[in-house]
Parts: structure tokens; sequence; C-alpha cells
């Protein structure tokens, strides 16, 4: 694969496929993996196997990626690690088995030995023994439980070396496993800590032994490599920044917007060239800072033009600086908080004897001015675009054939939320493996037409009606009723509310709205509305990925789980006048409710029914307009359906 073609199908990849759900994979393990199964299937999860591919190029990769989501972006590197330590392992038996498998990501890997950094006595130690090593400790920190099937480990040996082999990613009874760490950031990587005892890693699953202090001269040599995130994520705040331009129309938001772009394009550009030189680093260390700032500044400036809106959990401002935190602190040494703090703490006017190296190779300006936390003047705005190293007659150069892709890719900015409005998918990922009610037909996919023979991808797919998150018509229920195609098109686009009962269903997993409930949401929000959908979150689609706990069946066979009440249904349509409802269960009808009350009482007429709803955690309890679309099937009982839920700025 050509590196313009790496590029360009990697970014049409990320626009179609992750930028509409980049809240979603921050949050939800499932979507996370589908977007890393996405990569996969273009053949892009073992690049450091092309040894044509530069380090800029794999960099300019790893940066598109962190421009649209930072956990794709942060786990994928995981696995991409672990794939350029098999490529340069001396052990071709593991590289026959896995480097193939995971560059479609059949086999996905992740990596567990930042431990190595700490100077502190070792936690995790390996003994050699008959055929192999017995390895004893704790591995602090490894991302992907549940997305990885392996992790490849590292333990120190009695003479300081360290041996790197592969294990499983399962629980066993000499390996185990925390709860995933609850995260402020990038909660579906899933991170765990590892606990093993007289674990036995045979030779023939040894990756390699690095002699004492590798990790740190490994560190000193790849002082640049993460800078591509902190860009990428710098990028991120500015596709906000951007939104809210075109918004709001005020001039120094766009003033603010091409001060940092300005200024992003200078730190990208330094680093490639830094890339092609002999490593200095201190120089280096001062890339890596000022990347980091721009990243945290870029990301401040975002949630700075989002106003209010910035604090809703949905709001992608807030997912963008939560990425800027955790980029800023990956893959940290000593010397990297070190330069990061001279980096945020320096003023521009300060050290008045600093001469800037005209150096002709540095396009004459210098590497560094530092710059201060503190304000010394002028607006929020001015103060976030406002660096220490920007030099005004600097012009961005666009040179593709030098960097393989322009500055910024187009973005659309129906991906990012400005002033007006966010969009949240409340639709969940169809995979062949969903939750299914029983007797329903399974999800199939079948390759029809494959890119390299036939010059276009393409599958054939099959599921039931009341599959996935999907919508019911009366003709489900009632001999007199229409089907999915008769609704008109203005009926699917209506304003809904959100009642949370999740104090009720943690406590009893039949619970079902009460008018009592109906009523004490709108002591606290208000009447709800005339024409609109009310939505009940019960906490259920946090279980969508594991099919026991979502159906919770007994062992009489009676399902459990919660849903509307039939007092409170009929409240709803007659003195609310609603125009249907919605869950995040399989069913608007409780598991005990087997004779479907609550989708008969609704379903008399042409209303909304929704199930299988998800990011309902992300909506306010009210001024939310949803876009629904079914496929529009003939004479259907109901349809998979796609909705959109539109939530107002402030």
């Amino acid at each position: 694969m050509e590196i313009r073609s790496i590029l360009d199908i990697t970014n049409s990849f990320l626009l179609q496929q992750v930028a509409p759900k980049a809240n979603e994979i921050d949050s939800n393990p499932q979507a996370l993996y589908q977007a890393l199964q996405g990569l996969g299937k273009l053949g892009l999860l073992a690049l450091k196997t092309d040894k044509q591919l530069s380090e800029a190029t794999f960099g300019d990769f790893q940066e598109l990626i962190a421009r649209y989501s930072g956990a794709l972006a942060f786990v994928q590197t995981q696995h991409q690690s672990a794939v350029g330590m098999l490529v340069n392992s001396d052990n071709s038996a593991l590289q026959q088995a896995y480097l193939k498998r995971m560059g479609n990501g059949e086999v996905l890997i992740g990596v567990g030995f930042s431990h190595l950094r700490r100077q502190s006595e070792p936690l995790t130690l390996a003994v050699p023994v008959a055929g192999g090593y017995q390895l004893d400790g704790v591995v602090p920190w490894i991302t992907g439980w549940n997305l990885f099937q392996h992790f490849i480990i590292a333990a120190t040996l009695p003479d300081g070396s360290a041996v790197f082999g592969i294990v499983p990613f399962v629980q066993t009874s000499q390996i185990t496993f925390t709860t995933p760490a609850q995260l402020s950031a990038m909660t579906s990587s899933n991170t765990v800590s590892a606990t093993l005892t007289r674990w036995f890693l045979p030779q023939e699953r040894v990756v390699s032994i690095k002699p004492p202090g590798w990790i740190h001269e490994n560190d000193k040599n790849n002082i640049l490599r993460a800078t591509f995130l902190a860009t990428g994520c710098a990028f991120a705040g500015l596709d906000i920044i951007e939104a809210a331009k075109e918004n709001k129309s005020l001039p120094f938001i766009n003033d603010a917007f091409e001060s940092l772009l300005q200024e992003l394009t200078q730190c990208r550009t330094l680093i490639r060239e830094a890339q092609q030189k002999p490593i200095v680093i201190a120089e280096s260390l001062q890339m890596r800072a000022w990347a980091i700032d721009l990243a945290t500044r870029i990301a401040h400036a975002a949630v700075t033009v989002s106003s209010g809106a910035a604090n809703y959990m949905h709001h992608p401002a807030q997912r963008v600086y939560r990425e800027a935190l955790v980029f800023t602190v990956t893959g940290q040494t000593t010397a990297v908080m070190e330069a990061t703090l001279q980096q945020l703490t320096r003023s521009p006017i300060q050290n008045k004897e600093f001469q800037p190296q005209m150096d002709a190779d540095k396009r004459g300006y210098s590497l560094l001015y530092p710059r201060s936390s503190a304000f010394i003047g002028g607006s929020k705005l001015e103060q976030l675009t406002r660096s220490s190293i920007q030099n005004k007659e600097f012009q961005p150069q666009m040179d593709a054939d030098k960097r393989g892709y322009s500055l910024l890719y187009p973005r659309s900015s129906a991906f990012i939320s400005g002033s007006k409005s966010s969009v949240i998918h409340l639709s969940h990922i169809i995979d062949t493996d969903i939750p299914q009610w029983e007797g329903d037909p399974p999800v199939e996919f079948e390759t029809v037409a494959e890119l390299e023979k036939d010059g276009y991808y393409l599958r054939r797919f099959s599921l039931g009606e009341h599959s996935a998150t999907h919508i019911n018509a009366p003709k489900s229920f009632h001999d007199f009723g229409v089907g999915i195609d008769k609704y008109p098109a203005e009926s699917l686009i209506v304003s809904a509310v959100v009642i949370d009962i999740r104090a009720k269903t943690t406590v009893n997993f039949d619970y079902t709205l009460t008018v009592a409930d109906v009523l004490a949401w709108e002591e606290e929000y208000g009447e709800i509305p005339a024409g609109g959908v009310v939505l009940l979150y019960t906490g259920w689609q946090e279980k969508w990925c594991d099919k026991d706990a979502f159906f919770n069946q007994d062992a009489e066979g009676s399902l459990h789980f919660p849903g509307f009440g039939s007092d409170a249904v009929q409240f709803l349509l007659d003195e609310r006048e609603i125009a249907g409802v919605g869950i995040d269960t399989h069913g608007v009808d409780s598991g005990q409710d087997t004779s479907f009350t609550i989708n008969r009482l609704v379903l008399e007429k042409p209303r909304i029914v929704l199930e299988n709803l998800t990011n309902l955690d992300q909506l306010p309890p009210r001024g939310v307009m949803l876009a629904i679309a079914p496929l529009l099937l003939e004479d259907a009982s109901g349809s998979p359906v796609g909705v959109l839920a539109l939530v107002p700025g402030i």
C-alpha cells in the first residue's frame, strides 16, 4: 500500500466510521472494538511490518487517528507497539504466527512494560527455569481488557535485564486482573492491573531479552514519537474552534483559530525536520513539551468557545480536553515531565538575555521561547493563543510532497459540536454477536465483492426486523396495524425527554415506570410536552456486551429487566399526549410482561416505540430532538433504526 493511499484510506475511514461515534468510542468498549476491527479490515493494524514506511508517515497516521478519536489512537498505539516488538524479534515462529493476523485485526495484542521505567525495586520478576521463565509480581497498567487477546509482558531478570513474552489477556489461576480502572478519559480502553503467581513463560513465547536500562535508552531515542498524539488532539480542538467560528461569527474566535493553527503548523514542521536529523535530546524534549502545551491550550480554547455546553459529558470539547490530559502523560519520563513543566511555567517576557538561534535550517526562528501559565493581559482567548515560541512572520509551508499529506484534511462540521447543537448516536453498532430475543433470526454478513478483486467492497447482511436498536410498527401487535413504511417522514423528527430510573432498577431488576415517577420528574424539570417521545434510561445499555446480563434469565426461563408500567404509559398517552416511548432494554415491556402490554397500548396508533437504545447517559433530561431513520421495508413490522439525538448548546 502506497504512503498516500494509507493516509487517504485512513482519513476516509475515520470521517465515515469514527468521527460520528467519537464520544461513544470514548466510553463504550464495544464501539472501540468495532473501530479497531475497522482499521484491521483495511490492513492498517501492523504498519510496522512495512520497512518502507517512514517514521514521519507513521506519525501522520497516528496524528490522524488522534484527531478523530483519542481512545482509538491510544489503544491502537499499544497494538502497533506490540507489532514493532515482534518485527524486531528473533523469534521467527512468533512472527509467522501473529504478524499477519495482527495486521487484519484477527489477533489484537497489547503491551505491559511501562513499569520498567520505575526507579524502585522491580514490580515483576523473572527467574530462569527449565524451558523458560517463571514470572511473579504485578503489572500495574495494561490497556485493552476484553479488547486484546494477549499482551507482551516484561519482567526483570536477576542480572537486571528484562525478558519480554506473550501471555494471555484472560483470567487464570496464575494471572489475575483487576476490574477496569475508573479513568476520567478513554474509559472504553479498559485499563487494568495484573498479578502473576508462578506463571510459566515458555521459551517459544519469548519475544526478546533486553539489557539493563533498555527502556530508558529507548525513551531517549523516541522522545518525539508521542508528539503526534498530542498534535492530533490539537487538531481535534481546532476543529471545534473552527465550527464555533462559523456558527458565532465573532472575529476574535477567527483570530484565535488562525493564531493557533499557525503555531501548530510551526510545531509540526520542526518536529518533522528533527526526525530527519541526529537526535538532540534537549531540543527533542522542548518540542515534545511544546506539542503537549499546544494540545492543552487548544483544548482549553475549544472549551472556551463552546461556552457552558462544554460542561456536558457528551460534548466534544469535554472529550478533547480530557484526551489532552491523557496525551500529556502518555509515555511520560522524568525528563519529559521536567520539560513540560518548564514549558508551562515560563513567560514569553522572561529571560531577556535569551537570544534566538537564527538557524536557517529552523526557518529563522528559535526552537522555544519559554511560556508562563500566568496571564500577562488580554482576553482569555488571547492568552490561550499567545505562544512563547510563535514568530508572526512564519508562513506555514503546505508542501504535500514533503509531508505526504496536506496540513488539514477536510472535516465535516456535522461531527463537531458548535454553539448550536451536539449530535449523538443512540443506536448500537450491529454485529453478529448482539443480544437477540429467542427465536429471532441471526445477524449474518456475507462478503460478495472484494476491493482487490472487484474494485469495490460490498457485503450482504440479514437480520430480523426487531433486532439491534429498532423501531416497532403497529403491524407487530395489531391485525389492523400499518407497516413501518407508512410512517410519514415528519413523524420521525420529534422532541424527547429522558427519565432516569437507574436508582430503582439497580435494586429491582423488574421495576416499571409509575405515574409517581413521571410526576416527580415533572416537579423537577417541568411538564412533559405533547407530541414528544419519553425515553426511559434504566442503565441496561451498559449490559449490552453481556447477553446473559442483558436478558437476565433465571433458572425457570423468566426474564428480568425493567420497563414502562401500563398506568404510567396510559397517563402519558391520555394526559400528556406523547408521540411514543423508547428504552435501553430489549423491550418497552418489562421482562416479566409476556403479553407485550406496553407495545400493544402505544401502537394502537402509528406511534413510536424504540428499543435497545444506547448513550442515554449523554442526554440532558429535556430539550433533545430525535431524528429517527428506519429502513423503509415494505409492510414491515419494524426495522433496525438509526436514531440521532440533537442536543442544543448553551
